[in-house]
């Protein structure tokens, strides 16, 4: 009896203690993996009250391909990059001096097509009086405006005053024309870069090459997902003014950026339009009507002596950089040119075949985003036909042919590729956002889809662009608790998951922080807040349904896109036989459609499993290989 009272004495003395010891480390040793993770979520967003998620948050947001630097310094020297600058002798202004008593030359620039002049600092084709005064038409031709020069070089866009009626003026001219015309649509941005317009000025007989941009950004979700990009812009440009689609001749997907697309489009265009008409390139501000206009500027559709005497066009990421019309001389496909472009083509084939082949297999093995991508390279089958004496050789009397003399009688007869102006679309949001937020809005590379599983009453915001709210979710014979959304846009644009009532709280506190990106301000935020238009949502909601029922174990497919404008889109992935109601908020309630079929259909093959204790998927490459 002895021994075991002084057993329990000892157990009753020392368990109180062991009992503390433990209470007091939980965290560290009694609790498992799964909470200590919730644990450490929980404490994430402690401090940040109605947030679900937080891309900065979740990741500390180091973005992979960070924007390029905008120079917003104003050069003062900028002036002695001009050849015929000798200096300033009565001015000090950063701008030159504008003479409005010398009158305006009939030479348009070479990077924008207004015609030069130094009349007035506001409009398009300025250069300084400086520089201006005394030049002969030669000498003028060699010259871009002040604008051009700033946007080339500096990376800096000057505001000009152009109205948007000139811009519609301006290529209105096709109308009396017997014409090709060459329609450019942004893949990221459509509907919201088809300009509704369209149909007028084209008429329902003209001629129409549909031609969709920057396919080398696109999520590849299959093998066959080029064919159906092809579906979903042809039928969107039907439903979005582009008449019956009967005077559709070709559909081609192309990227004027890595050069994927460019050599087949040039053969549709000797097979189908050959030479009987001049050739001109329109579209809506900003889907790369400039870039196109410069390699097929350097391809066999330019008459190899205009090559170097053309200029290329002004090109960057801000709208409106063409303001009037910029051309080339077409080289005419007669049959023996055609054929020797064709011997070339059969000749690179096995070469195009195993770089190709070489592209996928790095793909597959590294995972490099840039191997995937749409890759292609122009190349030129004819050699300069004219022979030019030695600009150098004075005693020979020859002067250096630096333009093209588009009067001359060798292009009497020639048929033209214009570059026209871009006309703003109603839905888009470029003209909202500075040089800085455009250069983060723009994706860099190949999209990686990003998706979230959101319940009733949860609001995705989009940066400061759009929110979405999931207002109901509800099914035919069962009630679901969340659906998954794809979010389709560039990296750099974060993404917040809120309580949906207070989104608006929400999206007031973090708006010009880094939580939301966009808008930003490198200097005063208070004034770029007060221009900011905020968020509206249209009279009418959103209803989305799947009566599908994914018995037979197929593959799940994406019910629908919601398109956000400029800011991307989101797909969205119902459970099978529900309905949602949804919310769409973007500035001005521009640029909100409801896109069916998806333009990625398969897009959860691209993203990883769900992560524990959150609301997102992890993200993975934005390539498969599959059927």
């Amino acid at each position: 009896m002895l021994k075991n009272s002084r057993l329990f004495k000892i157990i009753n003395n020392n368990v109180p203690l062991r009992w503390t010891r433990l209470h007091n480390s939980a965290t560290d040793d009694t609790l498992s993996f799964r909470q200590k993770a919730w644990l450490t979520a929980r404490e994430r967003y402690k401090k940040h009250e109605h947030v679900y998620y937080s891309s900065v948050l979740e990741t500390k947001w180091k973005s992979s391909n960070p924007p390029a630097a905008i120079n917003s310094q104003f050069p003062h020297d900028w002036m002695d990059d001009y050849e015929f600058y000798e200096g300033s002798k009565t001015s000090d202004s950063k701008h030159g001096t504008p003479d409005a008593s010398i009158p305006p030359s009939t030479v348009p620039c070479s990077g924008c097509g207004a015609l030069l002049h130094c009349s007035n600092i506001s409009m398009p084709g300025y250069i300084p009086s400086e520089i201006f005064n005394g030049r002969s038409q030669q000498e003028l031709r060699t010259i871009t405006c002040q604008r051009c020069h700033f946007l080339n070089h500096y990376n800096i866009a000057l505001d000009v005053d152009v109205p948007p009626s000139s811009y519609v003026d301006t290529i209105s001219r096709i109308q009396d024309q017997f014409a090709l015309a060459v329609v450019l649509v942004d893949l990221l941005d459509f509907p919201s870069s088809i300009w509704p317009g369209m149909q007028h000025v084209l008429g329902t007989k003209r001629p129409v090459f549909l031609v969709g941009n920057k396919v080398d950004l696109l999520p590849r979700d299959c093998n066959s997902y080029l064919t159906h990009v092809k579906h979903c812009l042809q039928h969107e440009f039907v439903q979005h003014g582009g008449g019956d689609g009967l005077n559709i001749k070709n559909v081609s997907l192309i990227s004027a950026k890595t050069g994927y697309g460019i050599e087949e489009l040039i053969t549709q265009l000797h097979k189908t339009w050959a030479y009987k008409g001049n050739v001109y390139l329109l579209g809506c501000t900003n889907v790369g009507k400039s870039s196109l206009f410069n390699i097929l500027l350097n391809s066999d559709y330019c008459r190899p002596e205009a090559s170097e005497l053309v200029r290329k066009a002004t090109t960057c990421p801000w709208p409106g950089t063409t303001l009037q019309l910029l051309r080339f001389p077409i080289f005419r496909p007669s049959n023996s040119r055609v054929y020797q472009r064709f011997k070339r083509l059969f000749s690179e084939r096995g070469e195009r075949a195993a770089l190709d082949k070489l592209r996928r297999d790095q793909a597959q093995k590294t995972g490099a985003v840039a191997a995937a991508q749409p890759f292609s390279q122009v190349g030129r089958s004819f050699d300069r036909l004219e022979v030019v004496n030695d600009s150098f050789s004075m005693a020979a009397g020859t002067q250096p042919i630096t333009t093209l003399n588009e009067r001359g009688a060798e292009y009497r007869d020639a048929r033209w590729v214009y570059d026209t102006p871009g006309v703003m679309h109603p839905d888009q949001l470029t003209h909202l956002l500075t040089a800085e937020e455009l250069a983060q809005l723009q994706p860099t590379s190949m999209i990686r889809p990003r998706a979230f599983r959101l319940r009733p009453e949860m609001s995705l915001l989009l940066g400061g662009l759009a929110r979405i709210d999931i207002l109901d979710l509800s099914g035919y014979e069962k009630q679901y608790d969340w659906l998954k959304v794809f979010v389709f846009a560039s990296q750099n644009l974060p993404v917040m998951i809120a309580d949906t009532l207070k989104a608006e709280a929400v999206y007031k506190r973090y708006l010009g922080t880094p939580f939301l990106g966009i808008p930003s301000a490198s200097g005063d935020l208070e004034v770029r807040l007060k221009r900011w238009p905020g968020l509206q949502c249209k009279d009418q909601d959103i209803v989305v349904s799947n009566n599908n029922s994914n018995s037979g174990g197929n593959e799940a497919r994406l019910n629908c896109d919601i398109t956000l404008s400029s800011a991307g889109w989101l797909g969205l992935l119902l459970p099978d036989n529900s309905e949602c109601s949804l919310r769409v908020w973007t500035p001005h309630s521009a640029g909100i459609y409801v896109r069916r079929p998806a333009l990625i259909p398969l897009a959860d093959r691209l993203v990883g499993k769900h992560i524990r204790n959150s609301l997102a998927y992890n993200t993975t490459k934005p390539f498969v290989f599959k059927k």
